[in-house]
């Protein structure tokens, strides 16, 4: 499968996010099995209300287009194209901007290649991505936001083998 359309089409949402889409911009890295690497650009958007709202906690819904590339250390790199909603619990922390969060999605993803090395391949490049994370937010409308996400990457048993592959990833996103 070419991964040229899809690298097209999230060039176009991510040049474009700011007067159309996103809302933030955003920068992954982090390394996966077999000693993977992955660095990626997310462009997201919030919405505006909460889904519920608690006395201290709320429950918030995000929306995240990843580009990515994987650089397995065996294999051909894998470019990653992906749409995520993200819910947040968000408890603030005062009246200064400060917040943290837990985080928790399923997505869908493209990859360029299904074989991460000559042990792992992933049969197929569609794919699933669940996560969890926890993150911190900061400055006036929480202009900044630090995370850390564990992500399982993988194409649910569609098709054998279905190997998978799991990431640990540092983020920093910025709002503008």
């Amino acid at each position: 499968m070419s991964a040229l359309p899809s690298i097209g089409l999230a060039s176009l949402l991510l040049a474009t996010g700011s007067q159309v889409l996103a809302t933030d911009l955003g920068i992954t890295a982090g390394r996966g099995t077999d000693h993977t690497t992955k660095a990626s650009i997310i462009a997201g958007w919030d919405r505006e209300q909460p889904l519920w709202q608690g006395d201290t906690w709320h429950l918030g819904l995000r929306h995240e287009i990843e580009l990515g590339l994987w650089d397995p250390r065996h294999g051909n790199h894998i470019v990653e194209f992906g749409y995520s909603p993200v819910l947040r619990m968000i408890r603030p922390l005062g009246d200064h901007g400060k917040r943290l969060f837990v985080e928790g999605s399923i997505g869908v993803r493209l990859i360029s290649d299904t074989s991460l090395s000559s042990d792992t391949n992933m049969s197929t490049a569609f794919q699933f991505s669940d996560m969890l994370g926890v993150g911190y937010q900061w400055g006036p409308k929480q202009l900044n936001t630090v995370g850390l996400r564990g992500v399982h990457i993988s194409n649910a048993g569609i098709k054998k083998p279905n190997d998978g592959v799991e990431f640990g990833l540092l983020y920093y996103q910025r709002k503008f």
